[in-house]
């Protein structure tokens, strides 16, 4: 059956918004430390990576990029180890390691970043006036808030 019928026709948009990872920066810092003495060991190491996102409200009419946004989230890794490497008779060698590491996942961080960059073009556009939310008493929510009163910093 035909449903296109039941279905009333689109409106012409005004704005599009495009945009997607610009970057992807690996090992921007890495380090660690540790500390052994005769045989027993224990260490850690971190590693910080960070994705960048750029989204743009584009007047569908004229072209013009109405607002740009770029946000960047980093990527937090890190790793807990500990190792013992000890002889304990003649010929009889202890040798144990154990250890812990946590990689935050890339894609939770990516659509960090795009939520992030959301929210911002939101409170971006309303404060230049290029929309407003449909219920004034929106602009006093929290989220919007917070996020007005903060600059997006790309390191």
């Amino acid at each position: 059956s035909n449903i296109g019928d039941d279905l009333p026709a689109l409106k012409a948009a005004n704005l599009v918004i495009e945009g997607g990872i610009i970057g992807y920066e690996s090992d921007m810092k890495s380090g660690g430390s540790g500390i052994g003495y005769l045989g027993i060991a224990t260490y850690g190491e971190y590693r910080m990576d960070q994705v960048t996102v750029n989204l743009r409200a584009v007047d569908v009419r004229t072209g013009q990029i109405v607002l740009s946004v770029t946000t960047s989230k980093t990527i937090f890794s890190h790793e807990i180890s500990a190792s013992v490497f000890r002889y304990i008779a003649y010929q009889d060698l202890l040798e144990l390691e154990s250890g812990y590491t946590n990689n935050e996942p890339v894609n939770v961080a990516i659509m960090s970043a795009i939520d992030s960059a959301v929210i911002h073009m939101v409170v971006d556009g309303i404060r230049r006036g290029l929309w407003q939310p449909a219920d004034k008493a929106q602009l006093n929510n929290p989220v919007l808030k917070r996020y007005a009163g903060q600059t997006i910093e790309i390191l």
